[in-house]
């Protein structure tokens, strides 16, 4: 009795040691159902209490705002005789992301970081419904991509406008971050016109918002209190708490009516490569002024070869408007016109010389 009431002792505390090494270094995994019961827009607007701000935009915007899915193919890396002897090999990664569906014929915007390099593409509607889909084009520099579905009776998403924006303004971000599918946070939009460079990829004049945004809700919406798409969630400072950014919807819009009618972005180009000007420029080509764009290259036969411009050249002024650094420069250029011939106003071994540039599209 004893001997069988010690055993019993022993496997007891045995256990319990074991669940005490095991337990703190178990790891939970959330797997969200493909059927999402209750999205904040399956909620009628009308419903809801006239103080629930919140709760009311998303209830008119989250309809129009899908999970996407993707897969795309991933070369691995190996060593140069593995690949010799096996050849190259690939693995397939799945992605996730959002969009917001812009018209009744099934367009969805999105981040073009989300379905870039994608194979495969299924998107997901705040009501089940799924659909392939496709990629009618994508913008690296500004991360902007436009993707189409098939389908009738679609959710289509109430635009707004970036261009009156305040900060202190209420927004709600809708979402599907870490496949948490059609999520809602909500904060204000912080700041306005901030530009920020994420490798090539250049973002001009985003809003900032304490809006929570994580992965996942890359191209899902941002809405006012209306319920209206105000900007495109993109990114997140992973440093920072309350530190989102979006692309307006102004600047999002524009990209993706050139997407549609040309399946790219034509931008007028100079064909110049500028630098800031830096302490070792100044004293090695005499230049006693910071502000400016100097030509560290350019393309053989490009606008600015064909007008003339050098390397060593200092970009000061085109069409006008002072160029202060390589950014200035290029923000300059986007707003001209392919075609266009404009002035521009250089400066080199001390002299400040004038002449003209007649833009091309970009190749």
């Amino acid at each position: 009795m004893k001997t069988g009431y010690l055993r019993s002792l022993l496997i007891l505390g045995g256990a319990i040691v074991m669940v005490g090494m095991v337990v703190p270094n178990l790891r939970l995994s959330w797997r969200e159902p493909r059927a999402v019961a209750t999205p904040p827009g399956g909620v009628d607007p009308a419903s809801i209490h006239p103080e629930e701000i919140f709760a009311r935009a998303a209830a008119l915007a989250s309809p129009s705002v899908v999970n996407i899915d993707t897969e795309r193919r991933v070369r691995l890396r190996g060593s140069l005789l593995e690949e010799e002897f096996f050849g190259p090999r690939y693995q397939r990664v799945a992605g996730s992301g959002s969009g917001v569906i812009i018209n009744a014929e099934g367009d969805i915007i999105t981040n073009e970081h989300v379905v870039s390099g994608a194979e495969r593409i299924v998107v997901t509607l705040a009501d089940g419904r799924q659909f392939d889909g496709r990629v009618i084009g994508g913008d690296r520099r500004t991360d902007v991509a436009l993707i189409k579905i098939e389908g009738s009776k679609l959710p289509v998403a109430k635009l707004g406008s970036s261009a009156k924006l305040i900060p202190g303004q209420i927004s709600v971000a809708i979402g599907n971050p870490l496949g948490l599918r059609f999520t809602v946070t909500q904060g204000i939009v912080s700041a306005l016109g901030r530009p920020i460079r994420v490798g090539d990829r250049i973002y001009e004049d985003l809003i900032q918002t304490d809006t929570a945004i994580n992965p996942g809700n890359s191209g899902g919406a941002l809405v006012d209190r209306e319920g209206k798409v105000i900007g495109i969630n993109t990114l997140v400072d992973q440093q920072a708490h309350g530190i989102g950014f979006a692309i307006p919807i102004d600047t999002a819009m524009r990209i993706v009516r050139q997407l549609k009618q040309y399946g790219k972005v034509k931008r007028p180009w100079t064909g110049i490569y500028a630098m800031p000007i830096t302490r070792i420029i100044q004293v090695r080509f005499g230049v006693d002024f910071t502000e400016g764009a100097f030509v560290q290259g350019l393309d053989r036969g490009s606008p600015a070869d064909e007008a003339g411009i050098l390397p060593g050249d200092v970009v000061l002024e085109l069409n006008g408007e002072k160029v202060r650094d390589p950014d200035s420069l290029r923000q300059i250029t986007d707003k001209l016109k392919i075609g266009q011939t404009v002035p521009i106003l250089i400066y080199r071994q001390g002299e400040r010389l004038k002449g003209e540039i007649t833009l091309r599209e970009a190749p």
